[in-house]
């Protein structure tokens, strides 16, 4: 990797090239510019991949090199450094592109190479996204539609956010909306996990293959009309009704549409389609709006067992000061089923189940994602207790993908009452408790100790006596986890108390915490919470019900 190193003090420069053996971390020190023009001409000269950039330098600074970066097509990934009276210039380089930063006064070479290993990693994974883009590229005519449905996912997803990009895109896949009156429709099947099992499990692309040809087909008949795979349960269907302004001669041109669709699938698939239906929007920017008003009103029929087609109307939102309190409530109740599992008080569970439930389905304020997090907590309470030896459910228990799996809010209340009827009989055979192994106790102790270092599986085996192997199987066979993901649960819950009670940065979080990166820190926080740390500091109500060990 080619390092410019930016700085106007000579010194400075001189120290960080003979000082550090770029060498031998992979890097190379390929020239040096002591102010931002000078910076700008040795990139376009010696193309590095990498710049240490200062921020206070005569004639052009730090931060005017930043904002002329915005506008190269490939610039080098930037870090910064900086003194400690400079916080401000720092926050505002981050914004304007910069990866990271160095405090001088504190620069040493394992805090040097760290960062530019993360730097390094940043851009192998974006040079290794454009490589797989330019292959695309290659074949560009034979995987038209596919590029056309990658943009789509990624202009509904948020990561594809600059016009200029959109309207290219546009003009290179033929898209043929216009504007105003742009509609989302977002179909999903119904009963879908049945459907699915029509098909062998190595011949599910047939199920999706052959909506996606019944959907060419019918939609040819309409104008301005694009279609893409949404989600592994469904297509979403873009509409704009540039040549009309009645609205309801829009409404009937939706209505026809929808019905269309559900009778070419009904026909030659013998599968039922529900429709969510966005309102109307005036440009094309605004699909990625009109995709989560689809997604919201569909979401009703989580409510209902039958298929239907819901279409989304504006309202002025009402402040409910209420709902921290019906938050704390659901709180309170989620934990008291789980102490009702824990002492075995089968009928109250019963009792305190239908109640949620039925709160649940009374209110219908509650999204999918949040009823399904309240059963996923539930599942793994019942679970707990429905272990065998070898610290896994036993045979026939529901498993975490049936729920995932589900499509109303009764069919996740189903579940949960057929596992806490496997809990209770398995109770009531009086199936003994296992005790822990005092060294897995041990090597658990130890870990909540030195959680923040650098923990391997040969310094615990060390610790406790025991040789690599028994020891990751023992603790599996004790605590139901492997030891990484116990150790990366215990670090992600002691992060938690960071985030809502302190002002530390989210990768001062990470070090703190004992993850050697921040993206390792995102990627064990987002799959053991359900929700990035950024998210969880912004709403702390998203973790209520989340156990702690």
């Amino acid at each position: 990797m080619k390092i410019l190193i930016v700085d106007d003090e000579s010194f400075m420069r001189m120290s960080l090239k003979t000082s550090l053996d770029w060498e031998s971390y992979g890097f190379q020190v390929i020239g040096e510019a002591n102010h931002g023009q000078d910076a700008l001409a040795k990139i376009t000269e010696l193309k590095p991949d990498m710049m240490l950039l200062d921020i206070k330098m005569p004639i052009m600074d730090g931060l005017e090199v930043l904002k002329q970066l915005q506008e190269w097509s490939h610039p080098p990934k930037v870090i910064v450094l900086s003194s400690y009276k400079e916080f401000d210039y720092v926050r505002e380089a981050m914004r304007l592109g910069a990866i990271d930063y160095i405090h001088k006064p504190s620069l040493s070479e394992t805090g040097m190479f760290e960062t530019l290993q993360r730097a390094r990693e940043t851009l192998m994974r974006e040079r290794k996204h454009t490589d797989e883009m330019e292959h695309l590229r290659q074949n560009v005519e034979r995987v038209k539609p596919n590029m056309k449905a990658l943009f789509f996912k990624g202009w509904a997803e948020g990561s594809i956010r600059h016009a200029w990009e959109i309207e290219a895109k546009i003009h290179e896949y033929d898209i043929r909306l216009k504007q105003p009156n742009l509609v989302c429709f977002v179909m999903h099947i119904d009963q879908f996990s049945k459907v699915k099992q029509r098909y062998k499990r190595d011949m599910e692309y047939l199920l999706y293959f052959s909506i996606q040809n019944i959907l060419t087909e019918v939609l040819r008949r309409f104008d301005e009309v694009e279609f893409f795979q949404h989600h592994p349960n469904g297509f979403a269907i873009l509409k704009s009704y540039s040549t009309l302004r009645s609205e309801q001669e829009i409404y009937s041109e939706q209505w026809n549409l929808i019905k269309t669709v559900q009778h070419a699938l009904r026909k030659f698939m013998n599968i039922n389609v529900s429709f969510g239906v966005s309102a109307l929007h005036a440009n094309l920017w605004d699909m990625p709006m009109a995709i989560k008003e689809a997604e919201k009103v569909l979401e009703r029929h989580f409510y209902h067992c039958e298929s239907g087609v819901s279409f989304f109307q504006k309202q002025a939102v009402e402040s409910k000061p209420e709902d921290d309190v019906t938050q704390k409530q659901m709180f309170e109740r989620i934990q008291r089923i789980k102490q009702e599992v824990e002492n075995e008080e089968w009928d109250r569970l019963q009792s305190s189940m239908e109640r949620l439930f039925e709160e649940l389905r009374q209110s219908r304020q509650t999204s999918r994602q949040e009823v399904l997090r309240i059963a996923t907590y539930l599942h793994y309470a019942f679970s707990r207790s429905y272990e065998g030896e070898d610290g896994l459910p036993l045979p026939g228990f529901p498993t975490f993908e049936e729920f995932v799996e589900a499509e109303t809010q009764q069919q996740i209340y189903e579940l949960l009452v057929q596992e806490a009827q496997l809990v209770q009989h398995k109770k009531n055979k009086n199936v003994a408790t296992q005790i822990m192994n005092p060294k897995i106790r041990f090597v658990m102790d130890y870990i909540h100790e030195h959680y923040d270092q650098d923990l391997t599986l040969e310094e615990l085996s060390h610790y406790v006596g025991l040789n690599n192997s028994y020891l990751s199987r023992l603790f599996k066979e004790q605590t139901g986890m492997v030891l990484i993901q116990y150790i990366n649960q215990y670090r992600v819950n002691k992060s938690l108390d960071m985030l809502m009670n302190s002002t530390l940065k989210t990768y001062e979080i990470a070090e703190k915490v004992g993850f050697k990166s921040t993206d390792n820190f995102y990627i064990a926080f987002k799959k053991m919470v359900g929700y990035p740390p950024n998210e969880v500091r912004k709403n702390p109500n998203l973790v209520n019900g989340y156990e702690v060990m």
